[in-house]
């Protein structure tokens, strides 16, 4: 190669990376990078006292969380993470292929990093699936737990929702992937969620296996969300100390927009201080 065809070669490489980095959420003073399973896992904490730790959805960062962090944190000593791949974070998998299994391994592993004992945890979507499977292989780990429009498998209408609503391009545009996560995780990401509709074996949760779990648990969903609200109430009909909680006109996302965050954060310190037990 030339000399100068190489110099501008490097200046291309140089400009893209620097594009790259500035196109996601930039790092906060909060901020840190923990190791875990060959990925970089970026975490915010806020806050003293009981750890708990924040999950946000699929394609999303720990931002979504910053309406809610300080109200939490004047109780809790408060952990968010971007997951792998996502927002900060790293991925050494680059395949269109994301396991919530493996970032429920990540979740057990950030803990046991930080010598957490006994967490609380809430989780959106995503972020509610990788909670149950933490949940599920190490019992004792979680005190209480809140999955929000979570799924213990990607049923027919998932699927359809998917194919037909998340088309990568339009996915990536329509939720700002490149601001969030940079371009190439971002494009990544739109890839990896369409996927989820011709994946089988990841969620796959089964009503004995929901059995076992020990955390308090406060099941939240919407009555209008494409997930079906019949998995939120087999979550509660089989994990043996759970709470149920359906929200009127709630969508995917129910515990966002207006009055919902508000009365989401009330509900929530209530059950995680152990007041919706105390009524029963």
């Amino acid at each position: 190669m030339k000399l100068g065809h190489l110099f501008s070669f490097l200046i291309c490489v140089i400009f893209l990376s620097h594009s790259i980095v500035r196109a996601q959420e930039p790092l906060s003073s909060n901020g840190k990078f923990i190791d875990v399973n060959g990925a970089k896992i970026y975490i915010e904490d806020y806050g003293k006292g009981e750890p708990l730790i924040l999950l946000h959805g699929f394609g999303r960062t720990l931002e979504d969380w910053k309406p809610y962090i300080p109200e939490f944190a004047k109780s809790y000593h408060v952990i968010a993470w971007d997951m792998r791949g996502h927002g900060r974070s790293t991925n050494p998998d680059t395949s269109n292929v994301f396991l919530h299994a493996t970032a429920a391994q990540d979740l057990s592993a950030l803990i046991k990093k930080l010598s957490l004992k006994k967490v609380k945890a809430i989780g959106h979507s995503s972020g509610g699936i990788i909670i149950l499977y933490a949940a599920l292989k190490e019992q004792d780990m979680f005190e209480a737990i809140v999955p929000i429009s979570a799924q213990i498998y990607f049923s027919v209408q998932v699927r359809e929702f998917i194919k037909n609503n998340a088309k990568p391009e339009a996915y990536y545009v329509f939720n700002e992937l490149e601001k969030q996560h940079g371009e190439i995780k971002g494009r990544l990401i739109a890839n990896q969620f369409y996927h989820f509709q011709e994946l089988y074996g990841d969620p796959s949760i089964t009503i004995d296996q929901l059995t076992v779990i020990k955390a308090r648990t406060l099941v939240i969903h919407g009555d209008n969300d494409f997930v079906p609200a019949s998995q939120a109430y087999e979550m509660y009909k089989s994990i043996p100390n759970a709470h149920l909680w359906i929200v009127p006109n709630g969508w995917h996302t129910p515990h966002i927009g207006g009055a919902n965050e508000a009365d989401f954060t009330k509900k929530t310190l209530e059950f995680l201080k152990g007041d919706w037990d105390k009524a029963r």
